[in-house]
């Protein structure tokens, strides 16, 4: 049976067909900087099942003597991106694990490669620069152009989990957070 859907056209997953990028696949990075210099731990492709994006903060109240609220602070402002897809083969020449065969084997490898928490996240989502990675996003074998500028994002893995079940699904879920230096224009005077 057979589906027809109308109506207006919504982002999520749609990329341009005539860039040769499927929807959903995203060119991420992996980065340990722990050490005197970076050793990119993965370099690759996720067909992203799910990008979740959060702002938030902890805060702190004042009361007065009747128990009633009179003030506020936030601080530690941050943004939260969650990612879940499956790791492709990546056939492209710079893929880290390296090699340039697009078969089992290498989404095996793919799959398998190490990273931790607290190692940096580079995600090349250009059509949505909240996530897409600043200053260089990484590229990969159906995200070869050029990425786009403008991005915001600057990820810290905080945890990072590998699900590999007997029926053959495969999936990665990342969890990375970007603290925020929070300005506000000194004439916002709205109740906000």
């Amino acid at each position: 049976m057979a589906k027809q859907s109308r109506g207006t056209p919504i982002t999520y997953g749609s990329i341009d067909k005539t860039s040769d990028n499927p929807t959903g696949v995203i060119a991420i990075e992996i980065v340990d900087d722990s050490g005197s210099s970076a050793v990119t731990r993965f370099k690759g492709e996720m067909y992203a099942s799910e990008v979740k994006l959060g702002y938030d903060a902890d805060s702190v109240q004042a009361s007065d003597s009747f128990g009633e609220v009179i003030s506020h602070c936030t601080y530690n402002q941050r943004k939260t991106l969650n990612l879940t897809g499956v790791i492709l083969s990546n056939a492209d020449g710079t893929s880290v694990p390296s090699g340039t065969d697009n078969n089992i084997a290498k989404a095996n490898l793919m799959f398998a490669a190490p990273f931790s928490a607290g190692m940096r996240l580079r995600v090349n989502y250009a059509e949505w620069l909240e996530v897409h990675s600043t200053p260089t996003a990484p590229t990969s074998q159906n995200n070869s152009a050029t990425p786009a500028t403008g991005g915001l994002g600057n990820y810290t893995i905080t945890s990072a989990e590998k699900t590999r079940s007997s029926g053959n699904y495969a999936e990665w879920t990342i969890s990375a957070i970007e603290y925020l230096n929070v300005v506000h224009a000194s004439n916002d005077t709205s109740a906000d």
